[in-house]
């Protein structure tokens, strides 16, 4: 599964500088929710992030803030496919504004890292503002509710970084 969170950034005609955040918390929302574990029915969500938290950020000039994203599914899934770490194509838009009140926006791709199902690397180039033509990595952990995928429809998950989220 793919969530989202980008940062890191270089001047326009600067060499790249970046930026290293320890911290990257949130919510995403799927839309369509990903059907229970057992159905048959796939479909292909849009991931929504909004005023997700970055943190404890060292370089750049940037020391955290806010990032919102929207992200779609290319690969239709459901609980039982994604649970197994099937693919997503889970592409997208990811703007962050940092403390400085600037922002970077990302082309955002999440891939599911092998063998950990709860587990995703969110990664992509910075397009325009802070940080432009530097690259996104990270790695980040999601929680689902109680309940969710054996009893209801996946439709959010929470979200933290095992990684910390580097842009370069």
């Amino acid at each position: 599964m793919a969530l989202p969170i980008g940062l890191v950034a270089s001047p326009a005609g600067a060499a790249t500088v970046g930026t290293t955040c320890k911290g990257a918390s949130g919510t995403a929302t799927f839309s369509p929710a990903l059907p229970i574990v057992g159905a048959t029915a796939k479909v292909k969500s849009t991931v929504t992030i909004k005023n997700a938290k970055v943190t404890g950020c060292k370089g750049g000039g940037v020391t955290g803030g806010t990032f919102s994203a929207s992200l779609k599914f290319t690969v239709a899934n459901n609980c039982s496919s994604l649970l197994a770490g099937g693919e997503t194509g889970t592409k997208g838009t990811e703007t962050i504004t940092w403390n400085t009140k600037k922002t970077s926006t990302v082309a955002l791709a999440l891939k599911g890292v092998k063998g950990k199902v709860t587990q995703t690397n969110a990664t992509g180039p910075v397009t325009k503002g802070v940080f432009a033509k530097a690259k996104q990595t990270g790695t980040l952990n999601y929680t689902l509710p109680a309940g969710a995928c054996t009893k209801t429809a996946l439709s959010k998950v929470t979200f933290k970084q095992i990684t910390p989220i580097v842009i370069k």
